[in-house]
């Protein structure tokens, strides 16, 4: 494969990966981070196609075929690109991240402050006055997948 195949390949995966990208943040924006699962396995096949891509490059073996300056302009703008776009999927996750723990954190407070002893009676059968309980969290599972 020639440096120039090579570069049209990268700039056809970079070009994918932005979509999907977008397709992710759009979908975080709209809090609706369970659908992206369905794109995640492309969005992990198509990061490795880039590195792939990116990595034969970087080898130089075929270096004596020449890249046309408008070929590498291209490469440059989607590379650019590609790195807002990065950033920008990072401060999405980064936000859906945050706005779930504090979500958890309002649950396991309203939690602890409602739980209470087991009350029994007292042999004068009347109910002991509530307490809380000292100690240990009551048992939650959290799934914090994304």
């Amino acid at each position: 494969m020639t440096r120039t195949e090579r570069v049209r390949d990268l700039l056809a995966t970079t070009a994918r990966l932005i979509a999907c990208m977008d397709q992710e943040i759009k979908l975080l924006r709209a809090m609706r981070p369970q659908e992206i699962q369905l794109i995640q396995v492309d969005k992990l096949a198509l990061a490795d196609a880039y590195e792939a891509h990116f990595m034969a490059l970087r080898d130089g073996k075929d270096e004596a075929d020449a890249v046309s300056d408008a070929l590498l302009a291209e490469l440059s703008a989607a590379t650019e690109r590609f790195q807002t776009v990065l950033a920008d999927n990072a401060r999405a996750l980064r936000a859906v991240r945050d706005v779930n723990d504090r979500v958890l954190k309002a649950v396991v407070e309203a939690v602890e402050k409602n739980r209470v002893e087991p009350a029994g009676y007292t042999r004068g059968g009347k109910a002991p006055a509530p307490r809380r309980r000292a100690g240990a969290a009551p048992a939650m599972a959290v799934n914090q997948q994304l």
